[in-house]
């Protein structure tokens, strides 16, 4: 099991080198000072430079890369990294090293105030290190630091002075200012908020083992955090314990990739295909698996039925501009294949470029040459280009065969243009303002995998239709679509309602959903707003919107359970899978 290398790594190490190799050494002053020489100083950081001579033991400091930094000082320095502690516990015991008694103890609001202290310590703790579980603890990893906490105490003990607790004016300060001034994402300033709330409220902190203790003095406090468990469930972060799974593939998945990218290149041994031969085979693989183009002039005739107004069909022009992107996408692979191949065999020089997609190849990896004309994808070179070989089958069907009865939404490019292009349609018949329109969404008791239906479609007689085709509804407003996956979560057949994963089951399938048009729509308050992302890598340049660039549209799902046990998990639904 991939999530378990890690762990077999780290145990190798310790049976072959020793435990040393896999721990931390503690920062030990003395040793540090014998290695120190006049000409050799500490380096740590933040930095800032001292107008001292050496020889009185100058520290330099630094924070983050400058130019103006003497590198000859860095090159002799002995150099000091200061990690942050790792776990609830380490952390919430360091932010305790540094609260004074005075402080702690001597409050007007007396108990109540430790309470709020220990709150304010542990909320810290929670989004510090919610950061390991990847998209599932934030879309973005955000560098918050021990200032954001002593900052938020400082706040509370300011507000707090009259013995009155303002809860409200603590949440807003704390959350849309000292922590959420950091948090640039719109999904992740709700999820803070959410968190924020369970533990600045009168009841602070009685969650599971984790409570603020009864008690009066800062010593007994730190009895109470000394024996705190070691291990921190997923349960204290609201989550579900397959954001353990998806964290410990995460650490996989980075050794794997610094150890593939230090490889050296290696010619064959033993009678096996060299690199050279592997090369160029695959390229002739992903040369017969992808088409020379998509043809537009091609199409069905139904697709150009114009209205009573003259006007096409909204999503016949979505189809021409997706056909463009493909359309370019395959020329970038096609051109790049055949010079990587001449390259081979020595008929052209093999470029910087050639050379970094020669190494991708080698590695299974998508060339960047690549991704930065294609869509968002995390898939490896192999999944791609089977993903690829898909996406262009389903358009290649919308052409000559008209509109599916269901729309593949991850097989497309810029899915935001799909959506806006059926919400047009319906401003268009019902002649409505597209700005009053929003999708109310009915998700239906039907699984519909496009693997499935692209094999049923080769053998489809021209004007048949799929036999899947029947289980589907017919819509008069609206699409069908199909196609995303659900994380941190499931759907739940017989209630109809978003539920809890099951166990080792990261990404489960949604059934197909219909996206109505509605004007003025104002959706229960019941309903968990999942967002919808093109790839599980939901951190992205920001758009305007104040949402990711991968983000595509927020679905309204009903749920039993109220919305912010879906936001502390992050829950969300992906148009595609990293495998």
């Amino acid at each position: 099991m991939e999530e378990k290398v890690v762990f077999a790594v780290t145990e190798f190490v310790i049976v072959s080198l020793g435990k040393q190799f896999v721990e931390n050494p503690p920062v030990d002053l003395a040793t540090l000072y014998s290695d120190m020489s006049p000409s050799t100083p500490p380096d740590q950081t933040p930095w800032e430079p001292s107008n001292a001579s050496p020889r009185r033991g100058d520290t330099w400091t630094g924070s983050m890369p400058t130019k103006v930094f003497p590198v000859t000082i860095l090159q002799n320095s002995v150099k000091v990294t200061l990690d942050p502690p790792k776990g609830l516990r380490a952390n919430v015991r360091r932010a305790f090293t540094e609260i004074t008694n005075n402080f702690f103890e001597e409050h007007i609001l007396g108990r109540q105030w430790r309470k709020i202290i220990f709150g304010v310590c542990f909320f810290h703790a929670i989004i510090q290190e919610r950061k390991k579980f990847g998209p599932l603890g934030w879309n973005i990893r955000y560098e918050f630091n021990d200032s954001d906490r002593e900052c938020a105490l400082l706040n509370q003990n300011l507000y707090c002075q009259t013995g009155h607790i303002p809860w409200d004016a603590l949440i807003y300060i704390t959350g849309e200012i000292t922590y959420g001034g950091r948090v640039t994402d719109a999904w992740d300033q709700r999820c803070l908020r959410t968190i924020l709330k369970s533990f600045f409220s009168p009841v602070t902190l009685q969650i599971c083992v984790y409570f603020a203790p009864e008690a009066d003095r800062l010593s007994d406090y730190n009895r109470y955090i000394e024996n705190l468990p070691l291990i921190d469930d997923p349960e204290i972060f609201g989550m579900h314990e397959n954001a353990n799974l998806a964290f410990q593939r995460l650490e996989t998945m980075t050794l794997i990739n610094t150890i593939l990218e230090v490889q050296p290149r290696s010619s064959a041994r033993g009678g096996g295909k060299s690199n050279d031969e592997i090369v160029h085979k695959l390229a002739n693989s992903i040369l017969a698996k992808i088409p020379e183009c998509l043809d537009m002039d091609e199409a069905a005739e139904a697709l150009f039925i114009r209205d009573a107004n003259g006007r096409l069909n909204s999503l016949t022009t979505v189809l021409g501009q997706e056909v463009d992107r493909f359309n370019n996408l395959l020329r970038v692979l096609r051109v790049s294949l055949c010079t990587l191949q001449k390259a081979i065999a020595g008929l052209v020089v093999m470029s910087e470029e050639m050379e970094r997609i020669y190494t991708s190849f080698l590695n299974n990896q998508v060339p960047n040459h690549w991704s930065t004309s294609a869509y968002p994808s995390l898939k490896p070179l192999a999944s791609w280009v089977k993903d690829l070989a898909l996406r262009t089958s389903f358009i290649e069907s919308w052409i000559m065969r008209g509109q599916p009865k269901s729309f593949w939404i991850s097989g497309l490019f810029f899915p935001q243009g799909f959506l806006t292009g059926a919400l047009q349609n319906h401003a268009r018949t019902y002649k409505l303002p597209i700005d009053e329109l929003n999708f109310r969404f009915n998700v239906l008791p039907v699984y519909r995998d496009q693997g499935v239906v692209s094999e049923a479609l080769k053998t489809l007689p021209a004007g048949g239709e799929l036999d899947m085709d029947s289980e589907l509804p017919t819509i008069n407003d609206g699409v069908l679509v199909h196609g995303m996956f659900m994380d941190a979560s499931r759907w739940d057949d017989v209630n109809m309602v978003i539920a809890d994963a099951l166990p080792r089951v990261m990404n489960a399938m949604l059934p197909v959903v219909h996206f109505e048009p509605q004007q003025n729509y104002d959706p229960d308050p019941s309903l968990y707003q999942a967002p919808l992302y093109k790839t599980s890598a939901r951190a992205g340049t920001l758009s305007t919107t104040g949402h990711s660039i991968t983000f595509v549209v927020t679905v309204m799902l009903p749920s039993s359970l109220p919305s912010d046990y879906w936001i502390t998990k992050e829950s969300a639904l992906l148009c595609q899978l990293n495998e």
